[in-house]
């Protein structure tokens, strides 16, 4: 059993380095926009603070997008912010990936 527990720590050691990346590493690194849709999801149907905060994640995620449709629909503002600006557009983009907003 001893001589068993090493190669279960190095086992261990290999498998959790080839488990891939985080939740947040996927989040910086999600160039289709999934990402921006799922907070454009709450910020479309929430008014208040939290909403607004997910609107700006959405815009941010959004600017940097591979899907077209998507970064089309976020510009910068007067201090370089991403901001969306076609909310509609922005939804057509996310439902064509799939999203459903009700």
């Amino acid at each position: 059993m001893r001589k068993l527990l090493p190669v279960l720590a190095i086992l261990g050691l290999a498998l959790s380095a080839c488990a891939g990346s985080g939740a947040d590493e996927f989040r910086q690194r999600d160039v289709q926009g999934n990402t921006a849709c799922i907070h454009f999801g709450s910020g479309y149907t929430d008014n208040g603070s939290v909403g607004r905060t997910n609107m700006d994640k959405a815009a941010e995620h959004g600017a940097a997008s591979s899907t077209e449709a998507i970064r089309n629909a976020v510009a910068a503002d007067v201090a370089g912010k991403p901001v969306i600006t076609d909310l509609e557009a922005f939804k057509r983009a996310c439902e064509a990936q799939g999203m459903s907003f009700k």
